[in-house]
């Protein structure tokens, strides 16, 4: 069912599609572990081997790093943030699907004595998690793919796109397969455009020591809170990217907020979800979710990114580890063994096979 159906359903009833958003604030509020009454009052009276207790204490961090990069307290999922996350564990971890069950089961255990438990305000009538599980195959592996999209309807949807805002945020993730939270967290002085007009309006642009000596690069660091890469990397900004940041950044408002991207509701950092936002406006509903395809958000770019350099250019994979941001030596988290160990990739070596290769928009 499609997030279209699903919304004209609840609103005909008078429902939400995300029952647990309202709750998020008042979560943020109360300054409290909701995590520790579970273990208290369900895991820890069962008995549980140590390794059980490590093991939830592992997937509940996860699950939280994994929320605090969508803008979500840990206890609001709706079952979109569920399936991202197993679509995390599956395709960027290389996570067995066993695993990702077992991580889904805890969870949903948690999820579970939250609603059994009075004091929290998770009714019986509604589980992200067993939502989720219901539309994820864990017994293959398998989540829906993205859709296929062509880069000429690309360039038409982009074509059509007249609010520069929205245009910059979706070129920014095709062309650098950025995560909405990367994209969120990179600030004035980690982008060096080499434009005259700009570099006077910003006096801070370029001066982070990582891109200060690269001409329109930007850098993206891997230890900033939301940006779940483990390893920093320098990209380039091609002449249509660039020429796309400096039609924003003469608009942005000089307010001396640190960050590339503000919100246009309060001039401050902007989040995942403004984004996921600029993304639905332009490719829903053509582009929501059906039987065979995921619906369209702010991943697509990355899934695109990847797909374009080691598909349509078979590029080196090792290239594609260090501009995605992966591990040294591997797809996803797992530590590096063996030669991986010694094989390390810079900026010098993929910017002019980039520069050369990268996909125009016609923008």
């Amino acid at each position: 069912m499609t997030d279209k159906t699903r919304r004209e359903i609840a609103e005909k009833f008078g429902q939400t599609i995300d029952p647990l958003e309202q709750y998020d604030q008042k979560f943020r509020e109360l300054k409290k572990d909701a995590f520790a009454p579970f273990f208290e009052n369900d895991l820890e009276p069962s008995g549980p081997a140590d390794d059980t207790i490590r093991g939830y204490e592992r997937v509940i961090q996860q699950w939280k790093e994994f929320m605090a990069e969508q803008g979500r307290q840990p206890t609001c999922p709706n079952e979109d943030h569920v399936k991202r996350f197993l679509e995390i564990e599956l395709e960027e971890r290389d996570n067995a699907p066993r695993t990702a069950n077992k991580k889904l089961t805890r969870l949903n255990r948690i999820y579970r004595y939250w609603q059994d438990d009075s004091v929290f305000p998770h009714s019986v009538d509604y589980n992200p998690f067993k939502l989720a599980e219901r539309q994820v195959d864990l017994s293959t592996g398998r989540v829906k793919e993205p859709p296929r999209i062509s880069l000429d309807r690309l360039r038409e949807i982009l074509a059509d796109v007249d609010h520069i805002f929205d245009q910059a945020i979706i070129a920014v993730q095709l062309k650098l397969g950025l995560r909405a939270s990367e994209v969120a967290n990179i600030k004035i002085s980690e982008i060096n455009i080499r434009q005259q007009e700009v570099q006077e309006h910003y006096d801070r642009m370029g001066s982070a020591p990582r891109v200060s000596e690269y001409d329109d690069a930007v850098y993206i660091p891997h230890d900033r809170s939301g940006n779940k890469s483990k390893r920093p990397r320098v990209l380039p900004i091609d002449d249509e990217l660039r020429r796309i940041l400096i039609r924003y950044l003469l608009i942005r408002p000089d307010n001396g907020e640190p960050w590339l991207f503000l919100s246009q509701r309060s001039n401050t950092q902007t989040d995942d979800e403004v984004m996921n936002t600029a993304w639905k406006r332009h490719f829903r509903p053509e582009y929501d979710e059906t039987e065979q395809h995921q619906g369209v958000t702010s991943h697509f770019g990355r899934h695109r990114f990847t797909t374009f350099w080691r598909v349509q250019e078979d590029m080196n994979r090792e290239l594609i580890r260090y501009m995605r941001g992966d591990t040294v030596g591997t797809s996803g988290w797992e530590s590096a063994g063996g030669i991986d160990y010694y094989i390390h990739s810079y900026y010098e070596d993929v910017e002019s096979e980039y520069r050369d290769r990268i996909f125009k928009l016609g923008l």
